[in-house]
């Protein structure tokens, strides 16, 4: 019998009845708090309170989705309507900016390589001992660490490569990319300390 009431007052607030809808937002009040408290590690940068917005969004979608004839309870409807809301909000939260859709859309638009720029780099450490310090670090000259760290700094007159055209060069992630950087400079800074402000 009370699930027919319910079911009626659903119906109700999907036709515009404010009344209705503000009773089953009353009703459901302790279930939006539950849930918000419940799964607010998903959105650590959230309120209680913003949580428990998005869980009355979730809430209101459920009312005007809601169709009796498929069988589901309201409650168990609202319940997953809720909860998504909710746990939504925080894989929003964490989203990763969206690429550029093309150059001119990008932050780096105008940062091209310009080839009439020649730079002339002084370096305080010479050739030989730069040599030592990579077939130390990384295994040898001729191993694919020393060959993406060669590449990325630019060293024994190469060109320099940005991170993404070593990915692109080496068929591998720019997280393997900086993973191989980094345990050279691990590796040189234990072996040569008196390096340790040009590594």
């Amino acid at each position: 019998m009370a699930n027919i009431q319910e079911n009626q007052l659903v119906l109700d607030a999907q036709t515009g009845d404010r009344q209705a809808q503000r009773q089953i937002i009353k009703k459901y009040e302790r279930l939006v708090h539950k849930l918000a408290w419940k799964y607010g590690f998903t959105a650590a940068s959230f309120t209680h309170e913003d949580l428990a917005q998005e869980g009355y969004i979730g809430l209101l979608s459920a009312i005007k989705s809601y169709d009796p004839s498929r069988g589901a309870k309201f409650m168990t409807w609202a319940y997953y309507h809720v909860r998504g809301a909710i746990t939504s909000s925080g894989r929003v939260d964490r989203r990763q900016p969206k690429y550029p859709h093309s150059l001119e859309d990008c932050p780096r638009a105008y940062n091209l390589e310009d080839p009439t720029q020649i730079f002339d780099v002084k370096m305080d450490v010479s050739e030989g001992i730069i040599r030592k310090v990579i077939e130390d670090s990384c295994g040898g000259l001729h191993t694919k660490r020393a060959k993406v760290v060669i590449d990325r700094f630019g060293l024994f007159g190469n060109k320099e490569l940005r991170n993404c055209e070593c990915v692109s060069k080496y068929g591998m992630t720019k997280y393997a990319v900086n993973a191989h950087v980094y345990a050279m400079k691990k590796k040189a800074a234990q072996k040569f300390p008196e390096l340790e402000a040009f590594v």
